[in-house]
């Protein structure tokens, strides 16, 4: 299995790049893997010879993408289209975002509503801690939701936003 990337990049005439290589070969181990696990595989088979040839396959697969579709694969293009968010890890929009408008909004039970809620507690135990009905709680998260999405429309998607009047995007 080590000597498979380089074997398949040989084959290839060097048209697929290690990396490449070495994601087609550990396709071709995963698929190999489910197959037996499943008893797709009868005892009977040549595990090595299977193995090698599933990845050929895929090697064969992805150099007809690439000559198919080659604007796909062109990584000058891909580097020069700048990135549209940043990476999920750098930006937490509940703490961002929710939780400052959260405590933004008056002291009222519709903000303890959603307080409790985007610490992940269910309805249940949010009507529990607060001594109300499920009907109720449920009118007040409406309405506290209501009033969020109208101080942070600015920050929500187009074609992801609610469709009223009231909320405007920044131009």
């Amino acid at each position: 299995m080590a000597t498979e990337p380089l074997i398949l990049r040989k084959k290839s005439n060097r048209e697929l790049s290690e990396a490449t290589c070495q994601d087609i070969a550990q396709e071709a181990f995963e698929r190999v893997r489910e197959k037996i696990v499943s008893g797709a595989l009868d005892g009977e088979v040549n595990l090595p010879a299977y193995l090698r040839r599933t990845s050929r396959n895929l090697a064969i697969d992805v150099g007809r993408a690439h000559k198919r579709f080659p604007v796909l694969f062109d990584t000058d293009l891909v580097a020069s289209v700048p990135l549209q968010r940043q990476a999920a890890e750098d930006v937490d929009p509940l703490e961002e975002l929710v939780v400052p408008a959260i405590d933004a909004m008056p002291r009222t039970r519709r903000r303890k509503v959603v307080q409790l809620q985007s610490q992940g507690l269910e309805d249940p135990e949010i009507a529990k801690a607060l001594g109300i009905a499920t009907d109720r709680l449920h009118r007040d998260r409406y309405a506290a939701v209501s009033e969020l999405r109208n101080e942070l429309g600015r920050h929500i998607r187009d074609g992801h936003r609610k469709q009223t009047r009231r909320v405007k995007k920044d131009g």
